[in-house]
């Protein structure tokens, strides 16, 4: 009998989930690398720093409309979907990340000595 430990079960991402709410009027006509610059540049929760970045999915007839993303790892450890998507970013991760469910927790498991 092998001792290696069972590989962790993911929990299965919704179609929704993958291709997040519908794109905003900014991701629809701003320029989507300018947005990733100045989110990356005013990111304020330490686990996004330098991790925004323009997503497009693959489909069975070509790909998405290309949109700002962010896989926070944070959101990932307590069990949410890991990707977050423009507004988000811009409003919480960018803003105030005390809102942020994620941000609460791992500041609770890790506290400062």
């Amino acid at each position: 009998m092998s001792s290696r430990p069972l590989p962790q079960l993911r929990r299965r991402v919704t179609t929704e989930e993958a291709f997040g709410p519908p794109l905003t009027p900014e991701e629809l006509t701003g320029s989507l690398s300018n947005l990733e610059r100045k989110l990356n540049k005013e990111m304020k929760c330490t686990a996004g720093r330098n991790q925004v970045f323009i997503r497009s999915l693959l489909t069975g007839t070509g790909t998405t409309r290309p949109r700002i993303a962010l896989k926070c790892p944070l959101r990932r450890d307590i069990g949410l979907p890991a990707d977050v998507f423009y507004e988000h970013i811009r409003d919480i991760c960018c803003g105030d990340p005390d809102r942020c469910e994620a941000w609460r927790n791992f500041k609770a498991r890790h506290v400062a000595t």
